[in-house]
């Protein structure tokens, strides 16, 4: 969905297009937030196991 076209509703005179407008934006947010929640989980599983357990030191 695109968001300009959204806050262009926002912005326009009709109580109903502001209306759908805003509805339109909550509905792309919460996309976005479990978007962004699902993409965290990902990177989590993701890790090696033995991740950060050993240091690897060179002199």
């Amino acid at each position: 969905m695109q968001i300009n076209a959204a806050l262009n509703a926002i912005s326009g005179g009709n109580a109903l297009k502001q209306a759908v407008g805003i509805a339109l934006l909550s509905q792309m947010k919460d996309a976005q937030a479990s978007q962004a929640a699902m993409m965290l989980q990902d990177f989590a599983a993701a890790q090696h196991p033995n991740l950060g357990k050993n240091l690897d030191i060179r002199v």
